[in-house]
Order: structure tokens, then sequence, then C-alpha cells
């Protein structure tokens, strides 16, 4: 950005957070296959596609470009789009073959998945890394080595590797089901925090019944979420105390037997509770149905404070970081249901797409430096370009003062500059290959005023440490599965109607519109149509691949 402030919401919230086909024609375009200097002495000119970012300025007059152009003797032609069309141009240049280099791609906006990598890997389009990786890149094989599951993650079932990852091990993401609890409310009652779900409703019916905000109005709302995201929807810490959650594909491991979470008996017991808290009063209608700026204004509203309870991934989703109610909630642990169940879902230690890849434009000199390229960003000082920019301006060593989140010495520090002061752009930005591992992002200082704006990464790695050593022994993510092109679209629009049959009846059983007791039985039925058994099986076959 042109302008960098971690004194501003923006990039506080990004500094906390950096841690979520069409058929080509054979008729290959050779238009960006220029050879450059490859045979001579003068820079390889290579093409790169990436997304232009509203705050990016153009990469050819970075500073940090013309360093990596001199390092490896390379002259980068850049190619855009901006982020709102980066998946149609980059669809669109692979069905027309007029396609780049490389890729070096943003994965909140649009990251090779692995049926793409497997697909234009087949059809020679994407190149196979591993020899490269092999001859030119010893800090990839290093992470390789070091990163438990990275290379079972960047290998396709045929053994070939074709994109390399922006693996952010961001620690408080991975656990991604939280509920936040206002505890001035708590502390104003006189009530500690719920260890069960008893108790979580105890807690709610306090906070609807006994006018915790003070003002003599019965306009406290005990418990609210946001749907449209699995991350901050009630459902998704609500069910774990009677059975594993994802929130995401209800897909869950027993024995190594994949099965489906929504058809579980328990799940029906998890239903029922939520649906007592609902006819009760005690959940938000709204956390079905609002979104994600209502559920904000609800959690940081003008006057008083009316909100209780919230499920987010963090409370800036419902609680403006700069108001002073940000600061009233704390996170509730993992609740015990009442068969002693106690779960947190996580996403941590899968690789799910890839932000890199090289195509068959660049082969033989392109092909070395582009690896080359790459490689540097899974060394430490390419991990802290990407991610603060350019050490003396951007960031700095950190001195005995300077606290990591772990409570040691930090190893590197952010430099803060004001709003108005002009700093340009350094580096790319967390874009393309890039290796954030848990220590390097641990080893950052952090303002130590945990409720501050500037020490919310520290609140949330604490709150986060409260929900370790409840993952459940055997999981799966099916967004990092190794599913074949050829199963891709069916599986694909199974999984659509699977999904959207189970939220849409969940909803309704919760808030009542169907009655669990009566209709319990034609739910299940109705599961016949929907290949239930196809849909495991696919995912079957991928999770036995994973663990081969």
């Amino acid at each position: 950005m042109k302008k960098l402030t971690f004194l501003s919401v923006i990039a506080l919230l990004a500094f906390s957070l950096i841690l979520s086909g069409c058929v080509p024609t054979k008729n290959k375009s050779s238009n960006n296959n220029s050879s450059g200097n490859e045979d001579g002495d003068g820079p390889i000119e290579v093409t790169i596609f990436t997304p232009k970012l509203g705050s990016d300025d153009d990469f050819s007059h970075n500073e940090f470009t013309k360093e990596m152009e001199e390092k490896l003797n390379i002259k980068i032609k850049w190619e855009y789009a901006n982020q709102d069309a980066a998946q149609e141009k980059r669809s669109l240049s692979l069905a027309s073959g007029d396609y780049p280099d490389a890729f070096w791609l943003v994965t909140w906006i649009d990251p090779i998945t692995k049926v793409e990598a497997q697909k234009y890997g087949k059809e020679g389009v994407l190149l196979p890394l591993n020899d490269l990786i092999k001859e030119h890149a010893p800090n990839i094989q290093k992470a390789m080595e070091d990163v438990s599951y990275l290379e079972a993650g960047i290998t396709a079932p045929d053994g070939n590797i074709y994109g390399l990852p922006l693996l952010g091990e961001c620690y408080h993401c991975a656990k991604y089901g939280k509920m936040w609890l206002n505890t001035d409310w708590l502390d104003k009652l006189g009530l500690e925090m719920p260890t069960t779900t008893e108790e979580f409703a105890d807690v709610l019916r306090a906070f609807k019944n006994e006018d915790p905000n003070g003002n003599g109005k019965a306009d406290e709302v005990p418990l609210s979420g946001e749907s449209k995201s699995f991350e901050n929807d009630v459902m998704t810490f609500l069910m774990n105390p009677f059975l594993p959650n994802n929130g995401k594909d209800f897909i869950n491991v027993k024995d190594g037997k994949l099965t489906l979470a929504a058809m579980q008996p328990e799940w029906k017991d998890g239903l029922e509770y939520m649906h007592s808290l609902y006819e009760e009063g005690l959940l938000d209608q709204g956390a079905f149905t609002q979104n994600a700026e209502a559920y904000k204004q609800l959690g940081t509203p003008d006057g008083e404070q009316i909100l209780g309870a919230g499920a987010a991934l963090h409370p800036a989703v419902f609680a403006d970081l700069q108001s002073e109610y940000s600061r009233s909630y704390e996170v509730v642990p993992p609740l015990e249901g009442p068969d002693g169940e106690q779960f947190t879902p996580t996403n941590y230690g899968y690789v799910n797409n890839f932000a890199f890849a090289i195509t068959d434009k660049a082969k033989g000199k392109k092909a070395e430096a582009l690896i080359k390229l790459a490689d540097y960003f899974y060394t430490e000082e390419g991990a802290l370009t990407a991610t603060y920019g350019k050490e003396g301006v951007n960031w700095k060593e950190g001195g005995s003062d300077d606290i990591d989140l772990t409570g040691e010495q930090a190893k590197y520090v952010p430099i803060r500059h004001d709003e108005d002061e002009d700093v340009e752009q350094y580096g790319w930005g967390e874009r393309g290959p890039l290796l954030q591992t848990r220590e390097f992002r641990d080893s950052i200082g952090t303002s130590t005023e945990e409720l501050s704006p500037e020490g919310y990464e520290r609140r949330l790695y604490n709150a986060t440490l409260k929900y370790d050593g409840f993952e459940p022994k055997e999981s799966f993510n099916a967004e990092a599965a190794w599913v074949s092109p050829e199963e891709a679209e069916e599986l694909n629009l199974i999984q659509l109607n699977i999904i959207n049959y189970v939220k849409e009846n969940s909803v309704q059983f919760i808030t009542g519109s169907k009655d669990i007791e009566k209709e319990w039985d034609n739910y299940i039925k109705g599961f016949d149509p929907l290949q239930v058994d196809r849909y495991l099986e696919i995912y079957q076959k991928a999770y036995d691949i994973d663990k081969e």
C-alpha cells in the first residue's frame, strides 16, 4: 500500500489476521513466450500474472522488484487484473492458451485449486516442479523437510508438484469456531465463565432477564452470530459440545472412515439444545439472517451495549476495535456437552490450494529463474519482506523490551508510521509462494496491552490457547483433498445440495418452523436422493490417498 500504518484499524486487522473451469484449447498462443536473453548474458524476460489490489502500485517501479531482477538476472513483465476480475482473466487466459510464464496469486481472491493443478498439469499447461525444486530451490526443499504436511500437501496423486502454496500458519485463524462473551456483564451479575452447555444457557438467561446494561429496558440480545460465514456461525460453536462440527462440509472421521455428522443422533441433540435457546429468546433470529454489517452494528451500537455473546473468529467481526465495547468480550473455552463431549474444529496442518505455478511457456532458463524467485519467499527474509516490507523502514530486529507472542524477546518488530506519513510500497505483499510458519509468526513483537488495538494479535493468540487440546483425534478438510478432475464436477453438485439441505433444515429445526421430534425421520430420509454415499465415497478415496 502507498501508506503503511499499523495504527490504522485496517492495517491492524491485516496484521492480526494474515494468517482463507474453463477447458484450455490446444492452440496455445506464444504471445508471452518471449525468450528474452535466455541464451545470452542479458536478463531473462519472464511474464508473471498477479491480481492488482486497490492499494498496489505498479510493481515494475517497485524497489524490491528491481533488487530481485538484479539478484536473479531477470526482467519481469507484470500482467494485472483488478481483484474482482482476476479469476475471470486467469480462467480466460488458460482457456485461450494466452497465459503467462507464471501465476503469482492472492489466495483469498483466486488460488489455483488442487483440481485445477491436476487438470492443467495433466494437459501439460502447468510444469511439474519436482526437478526444478530439487536442483534450484534449497529453501523449498528445507521447508518440505521441516513442515510435516507440506510435501504431501503439494504432491498430486501422480507424484508431481504443480504449484506452491502461501503457507500461513495462523494459529488463531486455525481454531475458528469461537464464542466471545461479555465479561463486564458477567461481573456485574456475579456470574462465572460457563464451562458447560447448561451453564452457558444460564448465563444467557441472566443476560436476557436481569438488565445487565442497566438502562431499564429489555433490549439485550443474549447471543447472536452471522451465518454467511462458517467462522461466525453460532452452529459451529454450539454443535461441538455434542459432536465434531467443522461448519463447512459436515464430514467427520471415525476409525479412518468418513461419516456425515448431520445424519447422526448427536446432531439432533445439538439442534434440540439450540432450539431451546431460541425458544426462550436467548438466541437471536438475526444469527441466521443478518449480514456482517448488521452484525457489526449489533455489537457496536450508538447507544447502550446490547450484545451478550457473539460467535466469531475474532471479536472485531462484531465489535469495532476503536469502541470501548470491544474490550468487554473474552473468549468462551469449548463447552462440555451433556455426554461429556467437548470439541473444537481446526484447519491447521493442510495445504488447501496454490498461489504459484509455472506454465509451459517458461521452460529452460525461464523456469529455473522462476523457481529461484519462488525459493526466496520460502526464506525468513522473504517472509519478512512480503509481510512487512523493508528492514529499517517497515520492520527492525527486536530488542530486550520487545515481547513476542510466546512471551520471549521478539525477533522482529514492525515499525509503525503515522497515517499522514508517506511510505513507498516495498515488496509485493502477501501473495504468491510464501512460508509463514507458526514459529515465524509467533516471533513478531506485539504490544503487551491485549485490549488495545496494537495488542490485538496477542489477545487472539492467548484466547486460542484455551482451545488447544479439544481438536478431534481424526479430522478431514475437504478443501485440501486431492479429488480427481473427472470426479470434481459431480462432487461439487452433490456437495452443494447436501450442504444446502443441512443448513436449511438445521435452521428450521432451531427456529421451530419444523418440529424436530415429528420431522427428524423425514429429514434423514431426505438424504436418500442427495447421494450421500457417493459424496463420502469420493472424499474417502481422497482421504485414503492423503494417508498413504
